[in-house]
């Protein structure tokens, strides 16, 4: 067990960071990724394009709203493939930048995207995630909260019913 009163090494963070992007492109069940994230710090979690305005507006706070973030990508979409492209570790700030790319899969479809990021982790004083916040650097369809999956054809059984 570490110290928690020195400062992480950059080795330190970059594994713990590691295993935290293995789990996430594992598809691992959002209970257990929840085990990443501090207990003992208010936890938060930003979704956003890049380019957007008011990226603040996309974030989640609290170890539920995590949970629910997770669930939502797990009800919705496969991760087919994580690719890390580099990281970079600062062991003062205890934090990660990864930049990274991530295939998506539509449950329901199929449909399939590639949705390129950079990913900010901060983490608390034993290594456990404080703040996650996710931007895509593509065009901003391709992340993964603004996804839209469009049926071309209508599902067989399925009705939808307007009253005015």
């Amino acid at each position: 067990m570490r110290n928690v009163n020195t400062a992480p090494t950059t080795s330190e963070l970059l594994a713990t960071s590691d295993a935290f992007f293995t789990a996430l492109a594992n598809n691992t069940a959002s209970v257990a990724l929840l085990s990443y994230f501090s207990s003992t710090h208010l936890v938060s979690i930003q979704h956003a394009p890049a380019k957007c305005p008011h990226p603040q507006t996309s974030r989640l706070t609290g170890s539920n709203a995590i949970r629910s973030y997770f669930d939502l990508l797990a009800t919705h979409w496969v991760r087919l493939g994580m690719t890390r492209h580099s990281q970079r570790a600062d062991a003062e700030a205890r934090r990660v930048i990864v930049s990274a790319s991530v295939i998506w899969k539509w449950k329901r479809s199929g449909r399939k995207w590639t949705e390129d990021f950079t990913c900010t982790l901060e983490f608390d004083e034993s290594l456990k995630i404080v703040n996650l916040v996710i931007k895509t650097e593509g065009a901003p369809s391709t992340c993964v909260m603004r996804a839209v999956d469009v049926d071309p054809e209508p599902v067989e059984g399925l009705t939808t019913q307007i009253s005015m």
